[in-house]
């Protein structure tokens, strides 16, 4: 039976290991490409600052609008070296294929947009971009190994001097057609100027117009869509064009925006890449090595990001409609999410406070009884709250005149359902009952979330933005976190009571599927998440059957997570490598060499969320209140330990997950703060569940009236709850 059990484990693992993506299996599913197609003679890029879907009206923009019904259209996220992309960073980024930035001048704030440089003229038509020294030296400086101009230099390289120009016509598009030198070979300082000879001239023609003001004036959208409409006319057939939102606006927050792809290959359908793995979305990294790709020359090894390709939209009757609603979601969680952190740590510090105040020693009578079940309803629901806040993506809330009354009453209803669900069943007589019931149930949603592409975790507050771009599908670190802790309290519940061979052969089963559903490519594609998982239920096995841990047992755990994880990702590596995910593409790395920019990267990424995240006084509010529990003179924690031994073992394992967790991921001390929003309101749920029954078994004659019979109902959730 064990070896049947462990062998059919064993072949779901590698199922989902080699089973392609979950993006791919849902609207990316069928290419609309033709996959015998020639090879195109040039590509033309057109964009414009701050364009935005909302801007694309038949009104506004009719010749933009009439390309949609033969091209392939996505959101694309401009997220560059900053938070927000600057119109140069946007140029810059676009002839890089790498997140890349403009400098900024010493005497402005870092935050400030600069103006687009100048350029300088030189023999036959070129031009070199002004600072450009300045441009290369400051990407050097980042951490994400770009190369301003590899473009331009890879076209010249690759096709050769007669056919490996690059021409740039409107402000800032030098920055996107230049070579390693900064110089464009074929530079028009107007669009109006353009002739068909120069816009056929090069392989490559970057085009762009002045940012619109905030308001987007009619005329100022005319006028962009006039160029498109003249370019468009004047381009060769078999040629692939572009038309790009390239950048944020300076007076604006960060957004998504237009792409649209028309050409032999891009006919119809929604955009996505390998970066992203998610239609619709693409990212503007991903033009440079869609260019390359489209022109037939290898991508170089600097341009980590993916070509884009189109996919069906079977289902889809309005694209522009969905992306609306798409960005609409994105920017409503871009402004929610910084007040929501704050709001859950302050929460967390309020519950905290609370439960000091209530555990400390009252007389028992009625009104500690009620006090205590209170108490008990109330960390039950908190320990929902996180599972709640992805539940509320089911209803469309960002769509509400009042988005965050909307959030706050889905997010609500969701909750109550999750708490109602905790005491509804027979769990509820067990102290860890209702507790784990809530944690199971946060397991679970965020399972089947993952096999169904995760809509409940993008752009949902504790979930990740398509505008940040950090992550578009699986588990997102703070996701991760949240999953990991309720599959352990959830999976800890389960086994109080049992045998430690049944305890054993549940932990097992438990955490294989938690390990496959967080580190397979096609499912939560977490590489830091399944080094964390190993060592975690692993902890949870050793103590939960009563065996001691010890640091060379945790050490090998460890091990075990560096192996199970290395075995995922080179599985991912074999892939073919547009079905690559970031798991494949770090053996890759490590090939070549640069997996060291990725480590980097990611420590940097720790280092700084230290001092920024808001969450990080979890921490400290988590230390402080458990060692109330633990040091104060009745020791409620120990008390309660004796008396629920697999919460011990369910709480020493979530405290594995988040120091593990904290170090390989680029989250940092967010990965513990997000466990401790699950894992101490089940702790203080089940530590006032013991006391609950405590008073009931050893002082049940103080009730009046009817304490016998809750004698005698204490009793009969001792005999239940073992």
């Amino acid at each position: 039976m064990r070896r049947w059990l462990l062998a059919l484990l064993g072949a779901a693992l590698l199922a989902a290991l080699l089973a392609p993506s979950s993006a791919a299996q849902s609207v990316a599913a069928q290419s609309v490409a033709a996959g015998s197609e020639p090879l195109p003679s040039s590509v033309v890029i057109v964009g414009m600052p701050g364009l935005r879907w909302s801007d694309v009206t038949p009104e506004a923009t009719p010749h933009l609008w009439a390309m949609l019904d033969d091209s392939a259209i996505g959101q694309m996220t401009t997220r560059s070296g900053r938070s927000r992309a600057c119109p140069a960073d946007g140029w810059l980024q676009l002839g890089t294929g790498n997140r890349a930035r403009y400098p900024v001048l010493d005497e402005l704030d870092e935050g400030a947009c600069q103006e687009l440089p100048a350029m300088t003229p030189g023999s036959d038509g070129a031009a070199r971009v002004d600072r450009w020294d300045a441009v290369v030296a400051d990407n050097s400086e980042l951490s994400f190994d770009a190369v301003p101009g590899l473009l331009g230099q890879t076209l010249g390289d690759t096709l050769g001097i007669d056919r490996g120009c690059t021409a740039s016509a409107g402000p800032g598009t030098g920055l996107g057609a230049a070579d390693r030198d900064g110089v464009v070979d074929a530079w028009t300082p107007e669009p109006i100027t353009l002739t068909r000879q120069a816009v056929r001239a090069c392989p490559l023609l970057v085009v762009g117009v002045e940012e619109p003001s905030v308001e987007r004036r009619l005329g100022e959208l005319a006028g962009f869509d006039a160029v498109v409409g003249a370019v468009d006319r004047m381009r060769p057939d078999g040629s692939l064009m572009m038309v790009l939102g390239v950048s944020d606006l300076p007076e604006e927050r960060a957004q998504l925006h237009v792409a649209v792809l028309q050409g032999p290959g891009y006919l119809g359908g929604v955009l996505e890449s390998g970066s992203t793995r998610r239609a619709p979305f693409v990212q503007l990294s991903d033009i440079a090595p869609t260019v390359l790709d489209y022109l037939g020359v290898d991508v170089p090894s600097q341009m980590p990001y993916q070509p884009m390709r189109a996919v069906s939209a079977d289902g889809i009757d309005d694209r522009v409609g969905w992306f609306r609603e798409l960005a609409q979601q994105a920017d409503v969680q871009g402004q929610l999410t910084p007040p929501f952190f704050g709001v859950l740590v302050l929460l967390q510090a309020v519950l905290y406070l609370g439960a000091f105040l209530i555990l400390r020693r009252h007389p028992r009578d009625r009104t500690r009884s009620r006090v205590l079940s209170f108490t008990h309803v109330v960390a039950v629901a908190a320990a929902a709250g996180p599972a709640a806040t992805y539940l509320a993506n089911v209803l469309p809330w960002w769509q509400a005149s009042q988005p965050v009354l909307a959030l706050l009453a889905a997010i609500s209803l969701a909750g109550a359902a999750l708490t109602a669900v905790a005491f509804a069943g027979p769990w509820r007589r067990h102290p860890f009952g209702p507790a784990g019931a809530v944690a199971g149930a946060t397991a679970i949603v965020l399972i089947v979330d993952v096999i169904a592409g995760a809509p409940l975790q993008l752009a949902s507050l504790a979930g990740y933005s398509p505008i940040v771009a950090g992550r578009f599908v699986g588990f997102g670190n703070l996701a991760f976190a949240i999953f990991g802790t309720a599959a352990l309290l959830g999976t800890a519940a389960v086994v109080s009571g049992r045998s430690p061979r049944t305890t054993g052969i549940v932990v097992a089963v438990v955490g294989v599927v938690a390990i496959v559903v967080d580190g397979a490519p096609s499912l939560g594609s977490d590489f830091g998440g399944v080094l964390a998982l190993v060592p975690a239920f692993g902890t949870l096995g050793i103590l939960a059957t009563g065996r001691r841990m010890s640091w060379l047992r945790l050490a090998g755990l460890c091990g075990g997570g560096i192996l199970v994880v290395g075995v995922i990702a080179f599985l991912d590596y074999l892939r073919p490598e547009a079905d690559r995910t970031h798991l494949g593409r770090f053996v890759e790395a490590l090939v070549s060499g640069d997996a060291a920019t990725i480590v980097q990267r990611k420590l940097e990424a720790n280092v700084s969320l230290l001092t920024t995240s808001v969450l990080t006084l979890m921490v400290p509010l988590v230390l402080v209140f458990l060692a109330f529990l633990v040091r104060r003179p009745s020791g409620l924690l120990p008390w309660t330990f004796v008396r629920v031994p697999t919460l011990r073992s369910g709480l020493f394992a979530v405290l594995v997950l988040g120091i593990v967790g904290a170090l390989v991921n680029d989250s940092g001390v967010a990965i513990p703060a997000m466990a401790a929003t699950v894992a101490i309101p089940v702790a203080v749920a089940v530590v006032v569940r013991c006391m609950q029954r405590e008073d009931l078994r050893v002082e049940g004659e103080w009730l009046e009236g009817d304490g016998l019979e809750q004698v005698g109902r204490g009793a009969e959730e001792n005999e239940h709850g073992g």
